[in-house]
């Protein structure tokens, strides 16, 4: 055993770990890129806290590297509620948790004011009554968003859809924030949808035209639009201090 495999979590690494807490789980480079830092040293971070037992690693298929999930301890010792860490990280959500983290990296280096898929899950302010009819007659059940963000004209749900929802489901989502966002006092000011595929955002759009659900309250952004904001605005960052030394 090394001298580093000795030394635990510092300041920098329970910086990384509060981060974790409130996503519950993510890529290397979202945290890297949260974190300001190389991913050499955003590296040692997480060998840090895995080496406390505050998050654990799971390997994604070969060449997608490892999930960082925040374990219950590690929540705690974030300040968060034990719940936070997620009860299982299944290859079937491997992608959805994967492009959620990009997504609260995406709104916390743009300077929002934002809501993770976990702290959505602990407030029910957020949960909402979904009600359509399909094969098997009326459904009514609850719905949260995957992320949110603040913005001027109010709050904004935000919706990561990776794989296609059946239709009469989808379009009740949509109906549903139709009516979140109508009027003056309404608890929403909008939408985003965050796909990773044309034909995802195309299915939601014309789901959305049926639902009576359009643009302002509407809006799409692809996930590697986002990837590339990310990086573009940590790059932004880290540039910034020596342009203000040079000025």
């Amino acid at each position: 055993m090394t001298f580093e495999d000795c030394v635990g979590p510092g300041r920098g690494s329970m910086q990384a770990l509060a981060w974790l807490a409130r996503v519950g789980a993510s890529p290397l480079e979202p945290l890297q890129l949260v974190m300001g830092c190389s991913e050499r040293v955003a590296y040692d971070h997480v060998r840090r806290l895995h080496g406390a037992a505050l998050v654990e690693k799971v390997a994604m298929r070969r060449g997608d590297g490892s999930l960082i999930a925040v374990t219950r301890k590690g929540a705690l010792e974030a300040g968060y509620p034990a719940g936070y860490a997620l009860r299982s990280v299944a290859p079937t959500t491997w992608a959805h948790t994967s492009a959620c983290a990009w997504t609260g990296a995406w709104l916390a280096l743009r300077g929002r004011a934002w809501w993770s898929e976990r702290e959505l899950l602990h407030d029910d302010a957020w949960r909402y009554a979904l009600r359509y009819k399909d094969r098997r007659g009326n459904v009514q059940v609850s719905h949260r968003p995957d992320l949110g963000v603040q913005i001027t004209a109010g709050a904004v749900a935000i919706e990561v859809e990776l794989q296609p929802k059946l239709r009469a489901r989808l379009e009740g989502i949509l109906r549903m924030y139709a009516e979140l966002c109508d009027g003056s006092d309404a608890p929403l000011a909008g939408v985003i949808y965050v796909t990773a595929r044309e034909e995802i955002a195309a299915l939601v759009d014309a789901a959305a035209h049926d639902a009576d659900l359009g643009a302002p309250a509407l809006s799409f952004r692809s996930l590697d639009t986002v990837k590339q904001q990310t990086r573009a605005a940590a790059l932004e960052r880290r540039d910034a201090p020596a342009m203000e030394a040079i000025g």
